[in-house]
């Protein structure tokens, strides 16, 4: 990819990352909205979704496939992003962002890749479930470059990493 083409490509991100981003001026009600959706690409409810379809007997078998997708997303994950090293978005650093960043690195996104994870996986084995989970899992995302802790690249590139995860899993 020549330099040029690159530049650009982050000039746009960064664009993106202005239009999405919301403020501590936004009203409450807006911020614990997004606060909330959110969490639910935390480590806590990640895993506990994957427990719980694990602990039901009949869907034992896709939340162990769960669990695993959201593990190899993870170090995956872990490993781009200590390998790449993108500093979070400047807005971290004049303390304007509405929630704290977990690390200081920001590409990719590791919420946006453990929902994507655990929901591609679960919609893989039931695809009813997943017309609900996925666009949960892309609100998460969403949620990140809104809270001003992600550009959008970090959360494409986190769900990219999910949905390759789920493929190869589900062929293996």
């Amino acid at each position: 990819m020549n330099a040029s083409l690159f530049a650009r490509i982050l000039r746009r991100d960064l664009d993106w990352y202005h239009r999405i981003r919301i403020t501590p001026e936004h009203p409450l009600a807006w911020r614990r909205f997004w606060v909330g959706v959110t969490h639910l690409g935390g480590a806590r409810m990640t895993i506990a979704t994957c427990l719980l379809t694990m602990a039901l007997p009949q869907s034992r078998f896709a939340g162990v496939h769960a669990a695993v997708a959201l593990l190899v997303a993870f170090l995956f994950t872990l490993f781009v992003k200590r390998t790449v090293g993108r500093p979070r978005p400047r807005a971290i650093e004049r303390g304007h962002t509405i929630i704290e960043a977990p690390d200081r690195f920001s590409f990719p996104s590791g919420h946006s890749a453990a929902s994507m994870a655990v929901a591609a996986m679960l919609a893989l084995t039931y695809p009813s479930l997943g017309i609900w989970l996925v666009p949960v899992a892309v609100l998460v995302g969403y949620s990140r470059v809104a809270l001003g802790v992600h550009y959008p690249l970090d959360v494409v590139a986190g769900q990219a990493i999910a949905l390759l995860t789920a493929g190869l899993l589900r062929l293996w």
